[in-house]
């Protein structure tokens, strides 16, 4: 059964049908919504259990010749890599779909629940491709529904917002476009045929000028994606105006395809243009780092914390994949799953303090432990994961990229921690200003703040979550790394580094399959 093909249309299937059910009729719309949000969870853990952690090529692949003339295929598999990126989806956004349910808008609470699900099916889709045309067809199609969420349902300057976030996406998008196309008009001289398919491309020699200006192009829409500074201009205004269920599954999933994107295409593909770009990507994303961190110390509102704290957090991510060192890319990918887990508790934590008190602003706030005990144990325990405390989930993850890092540039390295320090600062600054001291900001002692039995449905399972990784890391990194080891190897060829991992060729074409066949050892690979 083609599982990866299943699992994106489960979502899109979920969508169409929603948008016949009676505007009026919300108690059906929930029930359609969380149906087909589970079985997209069902169909995650299935390609989850037929993946071999082993294999570093992408699996499971399904493969249909789209528009042959055009050398544009629907080709979808998982990679290991991309593996933990899609259980990441299906659960935030189940986890969204159960809060979006709670507080579902009492206008068009069905389209509303439809563009959730078509969002989904979109970073399942592009989590999954193997094709760049089908890749950048994700790209695209996930921002429409995003964008309408955004621009329907969010605050007083939604309109704005929205207009922002589209602004800022499309120019990336073009010039990933025009660079896509590009790619394979190039390597249609190397590879005599015109296709998109990611595994042929990668096998392509472009030379240095050419790799540079291409991966300059992908990277572009990469970093306004992610953000890194100093793209991230549409964030404070999204993230502040967005419904809170729509800013979850920006900082938690959509965050992650910029990431996604340079591990996954950037890197790999165009190896030979990494060198000229490595020091100045590396500049941004540490300068977004200790950035990041500052305007998070000196945020007015919760949300803007956490959200300029992602700044930081990706900027950390970017930095363990651009130096190209296989330890700090494992690190980067541990990473992703990490911040999208701790991100999305941590919104959480500010929707219910702002439902139980009125406000997001950190300084009329105090001494809400009081009457919210479960809660503030809660956010303490997401603040030791934002810290990055030994035993908590985010440490291994934070020390192999560090690690990594030092090992290649250790002047990086050292600025780099500067984000490690200020992350005690802003994170405690907010627990600290709405948990202890005088009360502020209640008139009942914290009570309403408290969390109820239907926010820990959505809280619990992310903590639990933390706490596994926590525990078991291994879990996650052991099935990543023959294919981040893959990813990484022919820019080390090319910088002049040592590989020393098995399976893994000077010949490029010959680690990541030719034009005429598929990688070798994909299982499920149809002719």
């Amino acid at each position: 059964m083609p599982w990866v093909s299943t699992l994106i249309l489960i979502p899109l299937v979920t969508a169409l049908v929603l948008a016949f059910v009676p505007a009026r009729d919300r108690r059906t719309a929930r029930g359609i919504v969380l149906v087909g949000s589970f079985l997209a969870l069902a169909a995650s853990i299935v390609v989850l259990a037929l993946f071999d952690r082993d294999l570093a090529v992408l699996q499971q692949v399904d493969h249909l010749d789209w528009i042959p003339a055009a050398g544009v295929s629907w080709d979808v598999g998982v990679d290991g890599i991309s593996i933990w990126l899609v259980l990441l989806t299906t659960v935030i956004f189940t986890l969204g779909v159960i809060l979006a349910c709670q507080r579902l808008p009492q206008q068009r609470g069905g389209i509303f629940l439809a563009l959730i699900m078509l969002a989904e099916a979109g970073l399942l889709g592009l989590f999954t491709a193997g094709d760049l045309i089908l890749f950048y067809v994700f790209w695209e199609f996930m921002l429409i529904p995003f964008a309408l969420l955004i621009w329907n349902w969010g605050g007083s300057e939604r309109r704005s917002a929205g207009m922002i976030f589209v602004a800022y996406t499309m120019v990336g998008s073009l010039l990933m476009l025009v660079a896509i196309v590009a790619t394979g008009i190039i390597a249609m001289d190397h590879t005599g045929q015109l296709s998109f398919l990611m595994r042929d491309l990668m096998g392509v020699p472009y030379g240095e000028a050419t790799a540079t200006v291409l991966l300059a192009g992908f990277l572009l829409a990469f970093a306004i994606k992610i953000p890194l500074w100093p793209f991230h201009g549409w964030l404070p205004r999204v993230y502040s105006q967005a419904p809170i269920v729509v800013t979850i599954l920006l900082a938690a999933v959509m965050s992650k395809a910029g990431v996604y994107g340079l591990l996954r295409v950037g890197v790999p593909m165009f190896p030979e243009g990494i060198g000229n770009l490595l020091i100045p990507v590396a500049i941004l994303a540490l300068i977004g780092i200790v950035y990041g961190s500052l305007l998070a110390w000196r945020a007015p509102t919760m949300r803007l914390l956490v959200g300029y704290s992602s700044v930081a957090h990706l900027g950390f991510i970017v930095l363990g994949i651009i130096v190209i060192d296989r330890l700090a890319a494992q690190g980067a990918v541990l990473q992703m799953i990490n911040h999208g887990i701790v991100a999305a508790a941590a919104f959480v934590i500010v929707m219910i303090l702002a439902r139980g008190t009125g406000t997001e602003d950190i300084d009329r706030l105090g001494g809400l432990a009081r009457g919210a005990p479960r809660l503030a144990v809660a956010f303490l325990f997401v603040t030791m994961a934002a810290l990055a405390l030994p035993g908590s989930n985010a440490f291994v993850g934070e020390f192999f990229i560090l690690g990594g890092v030092f090992d290649q540039y250790a002047w990086m390295a050292v600025i780099a921690l500067l984000g490690v320090i200020y992350a005690a600062v802003y994170m405690l600054r907010m627990y600290q200003g709405t948990m202890n001291g005088p009360p502020r900001g209640v008139q009942d002692g914290g009570r309403a703040a408290e969390m109820t039995a239907r926010d820990a449905i959505v809280l619990v399972p992310l903590i639990l979550m933390m706490a596994w990784i926590a525990v078991w890391p291994n879990s996650i990194v052991a099935p990543t790394r023959a294919s981040t080891d893959l990813a990484v190897a022919p820019a080390q060829i090319v910088l002049e580094r040592p590989t020393d991992q098995i399976g893994v060729l000077p010949d490029r074409a010959a680690a990541v399959g030719t034009a005429s066949e598929p990688p070798p050892g994909a299982a499920g690979v149809r002719p």
